[in-house]
């Protein structure tokens, strides 16, 4: 499958730049060789050197010997050997011909490492853009400043919270339901250097060993998205202030404190299968007589006229609608707990508050379907749903709305786009989602095109954002004191938890920026307080959807099914 991140972009005649890899060889963790791969496969960078580290290994703590023999116990001989992210990658054909420079590093202290005057000359007559560090210990010195932009690190946690290590590990053990990611330009400070890109991931609190490749395997691209920067000539964040941050350095665990994690792990993996096994989200849809920008603003929250209950084993969500007549005419998921299978229906709200039942409708779609978005364009109507099982993201065309469609284009292809959100602004047509790789809702993928029918093309930053509180999209974006805003699911504590909104203030085909501007809850009394994941404006009205957690056998049998024939296995 062709990543967006490898699609060849506009202004591909730009200069790729030059990087050198600090390495102990041509075998690479996984997550490593795909930084790589994805650098030369973008075309933004080539490499042009390896610097192999030649060195003893620093020490990596300060506690006495034994005090953490549980952790390396666990990390080498059961979380290491199950990781995805960690498994050995040969890359010897790629960098085949790549002058190397095999480096003795002159230890300084106990902890620090410099290079000698003549390594550090050498390396600076290859006049690299910049160094991907995979090996080495806490560098300092001249060698910080031998390549044009430095050398770049990953920290895997957010260095304002975590500084030092293990990593991803001590989310999980404090609770902290995000594991941040940071690539950074190295400074003489310890985890004190220059944010280059950051990002957040939805922890794994019963998994150390997928929380770790989450986030190793989903922040991989972020030197490409970096150097693609450099080459369009905005290289501002690369010289800018280091941060800050005054956390203090953790270490590896001490074996009381492994005690206590494997127990949590254990505990939490228990409740977290037991819990999708016992208990289902039912969601349902309601209208809301106030238009999307009243929750930019309003403190209180506005009353909700909910659909009819469904039946136990079938709930319907992801309501977009259009007015016909005074009345709302909504698409909806219709999921069917039993099959585990969604599709699309319509349903309708008169103005005197009576539902319709919701009735299937007419789309050419294999497999599951969701997310309905819905449109008008030059007086059609058309939906875009989010069927990511197809590999596809396809704009339909009403035939008659809203029972009878017809296939238009496939505007993307070879992409398991979920929440595909298409808008027009400053004369272009924009297509927002996520997907399902990298953990699902945390990643936001742009594409954009002169016309709806095309040509689509992938941003050139893709993905331009990776925050599982606020990538996600959850309806339509809206003008608000004409600024674009756009609602998105803040997933970081549960799927479908609540819903931000962003402001949008840069949205170009070669840059993107936003911010947070507002947090939507979920219903605090009622039956639906569980979740909230669409926010959707029609007129001076807006469509919203809740959940709540309950027992239904249908989904129980499955759920049970499908563990004991991966058990038999």
């Amino acid at each position: 499958m062709e990543r967006p991140s490898e699609v060849p972009a506009a202004g591909g005649d730009r200069e790729p730049l030059r990087f050198g890899v600090m390495c102990s060889g041509t075998s690479f963790a996984a997550w490593q060789a795909e930084c790589i791969r994805d650098l030369v496969d973008s075309g933004s960078a080539v490499p042009a050197l390896l610097i192999l580290d030649g060195g003893a290994k620093i020490p990596s703590g300060r506690r006495r010997l034994g005090s953490s023999t549980l952790w390396h116990a666990f990390n080498n001989r059961w979380s290491g050997p199950r990781s995805r992210s960690l498994r050995t990658t040969d890359l010897t054909d790629l960098l085949a011909g790549l002058p190397r420079l095999t480096v003795e590093p002159i230890r300084k202290g106990r902890f620090s490492q410099l290079f000698a005057d003549g390594d550090v000359r050498t390396i600076e007559e290859h006049r690299l853009d910049f160094i991907l560090r995979f090996a080495f210990g806490i560098i300092r010195g001249d060698i910080l400043n031998a390549a044009r932009h430095g050398i770049w690190s990953f920290h895997h946690d957010d260095v304002d919270v975590y500084r030092g290590g293990p990593p991803c590990f001590w989310e999980i053990y404090r609770r902290d339901p995000v594991t941040g990611v940071v690539l950074q330009r190295l400074t003489e400070r310890l985890d004190g250097g220059v944010v280059l890109q950051r990002g957040w991931f939805r922890t794994v609190d019963h998994s150390y060993t997928r929380n770790r490749d989450q986030a190793y395997i989903g922040s991989a691209s972020w030197p490409t998205q970096v150097a693609r920067s450099l080459q369009d000539g905005d290289s501002g964040h690369v010289d800018e202030e280091p941060t800050s941050s005054t956390a203090p350095i953790l270490h590896n665990p001490t074996n009381p404190q492994m005690v206590a994690f494997i127990v949590r792990l254990l505990a939490r993996a228990a409740l977290h299968h037991g819990e999708r096994i016992a208990r289902a989200d039912q969601w349902t849809v309601g209208v809301v007589d106030a238009p999307v920008t009243t929750y930019l603003t309003s403190s209180e929250k506005p009353p909700v006229r909910w659909a009819p209950r469904q039946k136990r084993d079938r709930y319907i969500a992801d309501p977009f609608a259009l007015e016909v007549d005074g009345a709302l005419t909504i698409l909806v998921e219709d999921f069917n707990q039993r099959t585990a299978h969604g599709h699309i229906a319509a349903l309708s709200v008169r103005a005197d508050g009576h539902w319709s039942l919701p009735r299937p409708v007419s789309l050419d779609i294999v497999g599951h379907a969701s997310y309905p978005f819905l449109f008008e364009h030059d007086g059609d109507v058309y939906c875009v749903p989010e069927t990511f099982e197809s590999g596809h993201v396809t704009l339909h065309r009403a035939v008659e709305f809203p029972g009878r469609w017809e296939k238009v284009v496939d505007m993307v292809e070879d992409f398991p786009a979920t929440d595909p959100t298409v808008f027009r602004h400053d004369g272009r047509w924009w297509l927002l989602c996520s997907e399902r790789e990298a953990g699902p809702g945390t990643r936001l993928f742009v594409w954009h095109a002169p016309d709806l029918l095309g040509p689509w093309e992938p941003h050139r930053r893709n993905p331009v954002k990776t925050d599982v509180r606020s990538s996600r999209p959850a309806g339509p974006p809206f003008y608000a004191d004409g600024v674009l805003h756009r609602p998105a699911q803040d997933g970081s504590r549960v799927y479908g938890g609540s819903v931000v909104i962003n402001r949008i203030t840069l949205l170009t085909t070669d840059a993107f920026n936003e911010h947070s501007v507002a947090h939507v809850d979920p219903p605090s009394s009622g039956p639906w307080t569980a979740g909230l994941h669409t926010l959707a404006g029609v007129g001076d009205r807006t469509m919203i959807d809740a959940k709540r957690r309950l027992f239904v056998w249908a989904s129980f049998r499955r759920e049970l099914a499908g563990r004991l024939r991966k058990l038999s296995r």
